[in-house]
């Protein structure tokens, strides 16, 4: 199920090029001339107009600028690969970003574009300086950014002061850009709402990484839906993890020797819940007969670990295929209206969860 809605920006006056060039007194085909570095222009008008410009603020139209350079059929996929680009060769970031490819290519090969791919650390990122480049170079027709922390998203300004094609894949950042993300909380809800149906009210969580935006709107989900149920969740029980199956694995120990042990677990991903499982099964604790456990992301390890897990399918690909459509969109018709699209995900039980019962009981004492 996917929520889509439009919004209009509304942007203070723009300089230019007529601004340009009535501050300098001359042409605007002058300007125009300087500005794309043409050989009819002598070099000391170039640097008068460059460094007005400058002084000015001003910032050529993306889709003017492309008139006189034609387009690339080329689409950037930029992805921020957190502090350490590492990141990227990681189980659980490929099973996400994996997908998101799939759906991108997918798109635009079908219309007869191209992919560049490019991982950014969020440093440099930060600095602003990629987007700027590529952005202000026009060697790239649209960007589609696929974010995952919880950061400062300025840098994408640049994009927007020249009208560029840019989607965001994975947020909706505080700037009217088009984005297109999965409802993380809403997934987390329906995991909660699955182990309260089946009695559980001692509910442990093991989050990811703390600027991780995805985790975030989990942790939110898992608290909102804690609150309105009127379940009273302990801190102990409240856990962060890295994402990795050893993280699970060591959680897991810790939570199942507290004196009040979990009945049921929620990982953030599949990753985690499968080091739950494997954990809880080596200390001699049957899941789901003593333990339920739950991940996310309904990636292939899900099926192949016994008892297959319960866990929450996410259209990442469609994510993906949907952000390709956006891009080609705003290529095609301008970038005046930034459309928000947010895709609902799906629990898919199985057999790592069941109901609380007497046998609880008695094994926590």
């Amino acid at each position: 199920m996917k929520n889509r809605e439009s919004s209009h920006r509304r942007k203070p006056r723009k300089v230019t090029i007529e601004d340009v060039a009535e501050h300098l007194g001359v042409s605007k085909a002058t300007v125009s001339l300087a500005l794309n570095d043409s050989p009819l222009v002598a070099d000391k008008t170039k640097a008068r107009v460059q460094e007005a410009a400058r002084k000015l603020n001003y910032r050529a139209n993306f889709f003017a600028s492309r008139l006189s350079h034609g387009t690339s059929a080329t689409i950037g996929l930029f992805v921020l690969g957190g502090e350490d680009e590492s990141i990227w060769t990681l189980p659980s970031s490929w099973m996400f970003y994996h997908p998101i490819m799939q759906g991108v290519v997918h798109e635009l090969s079908a219309e007869g574009y191209r992919l560049m791919f490019e991982v950014i650390a969020t440093e440099e990122a930060l600095e602003g300086k990629v987007l700027a480049k590529a952005v202000q170079e026009g060697f790239l027709d649209g960007i589609i950014l696929v974010v995952q922390e919880d950061i400062s998203y300025g840098f994408v300004e640049i994009a927007t002061e020249m009208e560029f094609p840019l989607v965001v894949l994975n947020a909706r950042i505080p700037l009217d850009v088009s984005s297109v993300k999965i409802d993380n909380e809403a997934g987390a809800k329906k995991v909660m709402a699955h182990l309260l149906d089946l009695g559980h009210e001692k509910i442990a969580y093991i989050g990811g990484p703390g600027k991780d935006l995805n985790a975030i709107e989990r942790h939110k989900g898992v608290v909102a839906k804690a609150r309105e149920s009127g379940l009273p969740l302990k801190e102990e029980y409240l856990r962060v993890g890295d994402w990795q199956i050893d993280s699970g694995e060591q959680i897991a120990k810790e939570l199942i020797e507290l004196e009040e042990p979990p009945t049921a677990i929620f990982c953030a991903n599949d990753q985690m819940a499968v080091g739950a499982v494997l954990m809880l099964q080596s200390l001699g604790y049957s899941v789901p007969g003593d333990v339920s456990v739950v991940g996310y992301d309904n990636s292939e390890i899900c099926r192949i670990v016994t008892p297959h897990i319960t866990t929450v399918k996410q259209s990442v690909e469609m994510m993906g295929e949907i952000g390709a459509q956006e891009v080609l969109r705003l290529i095609r018709s301008g970038v005046s209206v930034a459309r928000h699209t947010k895709l609902e995900p799906e629990l898919v039980v199985r057999d790592s969860t069941a109901p609380y019962g007497e046998d609880h009981g008695r094994r926590f004492g």
